[in-house]
């Protein structure tokens, strides 16, 4: 049993020490599923977290982690090359967007979405994060994902790009086109809170 438990130990220390694409090529040669589960927990939060933003529901969004957690796996074999963050952010992507388009764009405000501020010095901080966030959800979809991808999912712009099938120095140009749109929609809100 002992032994059995160091060879565990042993097998997710290795697992640890590679890369996601080399733990992603055991899991589509030779279907394994334990480096298929350390793989998959280095990404978990950041995928279910891009599911949340993007549904706005926690059981929506634990749904749709699931069926992309199993749409990876049974894909596996369409993996081929480049990066393993990139094609699970690109599969999720695609199916946050298909979910939304399938249903009506509504999304309600609850205490658990927008927390209710009793304290007066805390309104200012509700105004702002609401601010935010309806500026964010008012960015074309283009600028929004590249975005959300850098600054909630912390992918690198080589990430993005491929995520997007776009170029490097795009990437960078949407990321940085959505910051100064947001702040040109957050400047009216701003000044009123000074």
């Amino acid at each position: 049993m002992v032994s059995s438990l160091c060879h565990l130990d042993q097998l997710d220390m290795t697992y640890t020490l590679l890369s996601d694409e080399e733990l992603f090529a055991l899991v589509r040669d030779g279907n394994d599923e334990q480096a298929y589960r350390a793989l998959f927990k280095r990404y978990d939060k950041r995928v279910y977290a891009y599911c949340l933003r993007a549904l706005g529901s926690h059981d929506d969004a634990q749904d749709m982690f699931q069926t992309i957690s199993m749409t990876v796996f049974d894909k596996r074999q369409s993996f081929s090359d480049g990066s393993f963050a990139a094609w699970l952010f690109t599969i999720a992507r695609n199916f946050c967007l298909k979910a939304l388009r399938g249903r009506k764009h509504t999304t309600e405000l609850t205490d658990e979405t927008m927390p209710v501020e009793e304290e007066e010095t805390r309104s200012e901080d509700f105004l702002l994060r609401q601010a935010l966030h309806k500026a964010i959800g008012a960015l074309p979809d283009e600028f929004r994902s590249a975005l959300e991808m850098k600054y909630f999912d912390d992918l690198a712009y080589e990430d993005i790009a491929k995520a997007l099938d776009i170029t490097v120095s795009l990437a960078k140009v949407r990321v940085f086109r959505a910051k100064k749109l947001i702040q040109q929609s957050m400047s009216t809100i701003i000044d009123e809170l000074r």
